[in-house]
């Protein structure tokens, strides 16, 4: 089937399609044969606004089907399939909610979405990691790999994932009721004491000299306007992407609040090897792909000795991850001086380190040296760093002018 091109899509009217939102996005276009076929083969892929929208939907690309003498014996036998699918996974949250024994999650889970493999594992920070039924963590799948994860937070922090074939949970309605099913039989077990909580425990937390990895998502503000209630499930999104690369890497998580992410390493380069994954993923459009949005998110490294308390780290090392985090841009990562010579040699494979300068961080004692990490699938080239400021090299060198002619250019800001 050839491409609908843009020009040609725009003077179509709005009955060629067999949705059109509340906003006006048209989807599924239905005005010949081929692009009916195509409707019929992805109708289950679009997110509808609600089940009143769906089924206008749906009479609309059945009545352009048999205009074109389509028999869509498939869309008809997968809808009867996702209907089944729906009520059953109904009648898990009711039965389950009445009497779950522990455990039993899992194996209802595998009977409903007939997945024999599937695994709910239950996140522990004391672990750092995600655990089985057994207790025994367990390490996530590669991204792109054969199998999937479904990630549940509470309260902004991570409580459950469910590895799973990932064709299973294509339908964005089917999801929704899974993870509602499996929310509510989580939250049941942690008030019987079944799961261990997931409340950050600072004493089994690194202590000396570690390595801390903050990340902010860059325009939030922006982003919240354009995809408004979504913006919950854009952010739960971001943080999968965020929690996978940090299990991979062996890293802790700490903190997840707002557009924020706070997490600590043993390693320097395994911080440095998460933030890569991190914008590599990022890049690709592992988030935000279905509303067509660019979602960059700024990462920031440094190495230190922080004060661990009964509350978590203070100290200057954790002041001046955020800042360094402040000064980088969506979809770059800027380490400090520290870090990077805690790396040294143990750099991750093709990534490598290039100098920003020194920059004065706001509340922080000296100048900073910043460096910004390089690798295969990264944007290369951004704006200078957002201090605010001119760095330290480019004020000594306007001194030197204004020694020579008696004025001082005024810098720029960012």
């Amino acid at each position: 089937m050839a491409r609908l091109k843009p020009r040609k899509r725009a003077r179509l009217p709005d009955r060629a399609f067999a949705y059109v939102d509340s906003r006006g996005k048209r989807r599924l276009p239905i005005h010949d044969r081929a692009h009916v076929r195509n409707a019929l083969a992805r109708f289950n892929q679009v997110a509808f606004e609600n089940d009143d929208a769906r089924e206008r939907a749906r009479k609309r690309l059945l009545n352009a089907a048999k205009r074109y003498r389509i028999v869509p014996v498939g869309f008809i036998t997968g809808q009867l399939q996702s209907e089944r699918r729906h009520a059953t996974a109904g009648r898990l949250v009711i039965e389950l909610g009445r009497n779950a024994a522990p455990g039993e999650l899992q194996a209802r889970l595998r009977t409903v979405l007939r997945d024999p493999t599937l695994a709910v594992l239950h996140w522990s920070d004391a672990a750092g990691a995600y655990l089985d039924g057994a207790g025994k963590p367990v390490s996530l799948p590669a991204e792109g790999g054969p199998r999937g994860v479904t990630y549940l937070e509470r309260q902004g922090r991570p409580m459950t994932a469910l590895v799973h074939d990932p064709t299973i949970l294509e339908d964005p309605d089917l999801t929704a009721t899974v993870l509602d099913a499996v929310r509510f039989v989580v939250e049941k077990d942690r008030l019987r004491g079944r799961i261990e909580a997931t409340s950050t425990d600072a004493a089994r937390l690194p202590t000396g000299f570690v390595t801390f990895l903050m990340t902010d998502i860059e325009a939030s503000t922006v982003l919240l306007q354009q995809v408004g209630d979504r913006y919950g499930n854009l952010l739960n999104d971001v943080r999968g992407v965020l929690r996978a690369a940090l299990s991979r890497a062996h890293g802790r998580e700490i903190d997840a609040r707002a557009d924020e992410f706070f997490a600590v390493f043993e390693r320097p380069a395994a911080a440095v090897e998460a933030a890569v994954t991190i914008q590599r993923q990022l890049a690709k459009g592992a988030v935000g792909s279905s509303e067509r949005l660019e979602v960059r998110v700024r990462v920031g490294i440094h190495s230190g000795r922080p004060t661990l308390t009964d509350v978590g780290y203070i100290g200057l090392a954790v002041h001046t991850a955020a800042r360094v985090c402040s000064a980088a841009h969506g979809g770059q990562i800027i380490v400090s001086a520290a870090t990077r010579a805690a790396v040294a040699t143990s750099a991750p494979s093709g990534v490598r380190f290039r100098s920003l300068g020194r920059h004065r961080l706001a509340g922080l004692p000296e100048p900073e040296t910043l460096f910004q990490v390089h690798a295969p699938g990264l944007r290369a080239t951004f704006p200078r760093p957002r201090t605010g400021r001119q760095s330290v090299r480019r004020r000594e060198s306007d001194k030197g002018r204004a020694g020579r002619d008696g004025q001082l250019e005024l810098p720029s800001t960012s």
